[in-house]
């Protein structure tokens, strides 16, 4: 059977479409909760003091994401942690 260039692209399609539901479903708490702060942090923030925390006026989405990635492991951690008996 010949797929096609067409076919070869609607497949391709359809992987990235079953790798996005997949990012989205492990990651979108995450994904979420930093967009969140990075909508809130300059409402709250000063850009002097954006600028000593991330180096810049602006704070880059990456790196948001990158703090509440490091912290939802670290709190899960801690979690477990306390729960286990002993």
């Amino acid at each position: 059977m010949r797929v096609g260039p067409l076919g070869a692209l609607l497949a391709a399609l359809t992987f990235a479409a079953a790798l996005l539901v997949m990012l989205l479903l492990a990651f979108g708490k995450i994904l979420l909760i930093s967009a969140a702060v990075s909508w809130v942090w300059p409402r709250i923030f000063s850009s002097d003091f954006t600028r000593v925390v991330f180096g810049s006026d602006r704070i880059p989405f990456w790196k948001v994401l990158v703090l509440v990635t490091v912290a939802a492991l670290v709190f899960s951690w801690a979690r477990r942690r306390w729960r286990r008996p002993g």
